[in-house]
């Protein structure tokens, strides 16, 4: 037979993750995760999940036992194995990191589940009602009967012996507080107080407090002319159980836990401080990112703005182009004149050459004639002469 547990602890996680994976309790190979990377990581990612959701304050775990009767007939191997199958059926489990350790140091073989109080998947924080934890129970029951274990039944101990019903502060109260801490035997006193401490933790007010109890079976009669707190669980007064109540007092004795009015109120008064730090940690971030926000619209208003110019500029150069181009073409046809002004002159230069040559060739050939003619008279005024 096998009984799932709440185990009520004020160490931190890092605490509580170093004892359950203690390797004078267990072996490497009885430590598993569910939803980690490894079991060696657990603290460190578990953490990390805490600081990306925020959320490093308040209850940073829950802490449960799934323990097996000494005479029942299994193996840590098969103890552990039923442990993973229960963690992963689990539809409170879901989305949340799990540390799951099973111990052989005692005469009971018994998981530790170290759950994250932060969800990795939405960061919202686990929350349990009663009504949640027998239902974790009812699934341990389940799968114990298909792996073949007996199961536990209603007023009888973890032995199978007839329940003991807790009445007075004595040396058998003492010892049966703290089988019920090891999971041994069922308690309303030990429920109630993982109750109080459950909901003390989340709880801003009084009233608050009482309305979470309430809303999760269990009464509370507290009021200002009476100097003790009275709790009753609710569904064991229901089913006719008479012993269902208890005062704060009694569970300051048990536990050695500060369960008084003042000692109550003052962790109200924490949460509520603690509640709007928070708060105004997300108004200061998010006047930072509406800031941002302003910031980033302003950059691109200035970044709109430069386009615009750059489009001017992108204009006026386009405009100098044009400009410069239409300068060209003047430019060329300037040259084009120019040239054609030089070729002409040339030409006529050119013409006034070919004139000059024809002058010179002509006056040439009309003095060559009248040498030619001088040198004829010449020739016959000389044969005239001699004749006489």
């Amino acid at each position: 037979m096998a009984i799932i547990k709440a185990v009520s602890s004020k160490s931190p996680i890092k605490t509580a993750i170093a004892y359950v994976s203690n390797k004078e309790k267990t072996k490497q190979k009885l430590l598993s995760g569910y939803n980690l990377t490894s079991s060696e990581t657990a603290y460190d990612e578990m953490q990390t999940t805490k600081e990306v959701w925020n959320k490093t304050d308040g209850r940073t775990y829950k802490h449960y036992v799934q323990s097996f009767a000494s005479d029942e007939t299994i193996t840590p191997e098969q103890a552990h194995a039923i442990a993973k199958e229960f963690v992963e059926c689990c539809p409170q489990f879901k989305g949340f990191e799990v540390l799951i350790a099973t111990h052989q140091d005692r005469e009971h073989i018994h998981t530790h589940f170290i759950l994250n109080s932060v969800s990795f998947e939405d960061g919202h924080k686990f929350q349990q009602k009663s009504t949640e934890l027998q239902e974790m129970k009812d699934l341990s029951d389940k799968i114990c009967l298909e792996h073949g274990l007996s199961l536990t039944h209603k007023g009888r101990t973890f032995n199978g012996k007839e329940r003991e019903e807790t009445t007075a502060y004595k040396k058998e109260q003492y010892r049966l507080l703290q089988r019920a801490e090891q999971g041994e035997v069922k308690s309303y006193v030990q429920d109630i107080a993982l109750a109080i401490m459950d909901y003390r933790e989340q709880a801003q007010s009084r009233e608050q407090f009482i309305d979470m109890m309430n809303a999760n079976g269990y009464g509370v009669v507290w009021t200002d002319n009476r100097k003790y707190i009275t709790f009753t669980y609710l569904a064991r007064q229901e089913q006719g159980e008479k012993q269902c109540k208890i005062r704060n007092s009694k569970l300051e004795k048990y536990y050695h836990i500060d369960f008084s009015k003042e000692g109550l109120e003052r962790e109200f008064a924490d949460n509520a401080r603690k509640q709007q730090e928070e708060y105004n940690q997300a108004i200061r971030t998010n006047t930072i990112a509406q800031h941002g926000r302003v910031a980033i619209l302003d950059t691109r208003t200035v970044l709109k703005e430069s386009g615009a110019v750059l489009n001017q500029s992108a204009t006026i150069s386009d405009e100098f182009r044009l400009d410069r181009d239409d300068t060209r073409t003047t430019l060329r046809r300037a040259d084009t004149k120019v040239e054609s002004s030089t070729t002409s002159r040339n030409d006529r230069e050119a013409e006034r050459e070919r004139l000059r040559a024809e002058e010179s060739q002509r006056l040439a050939e009309q003095l060559e004639r009248e040498r030619k003619a001088l040198e004829e008279r010449s020739r016959k005024k000389s044969r005239g002469g001699f004749e006489r």
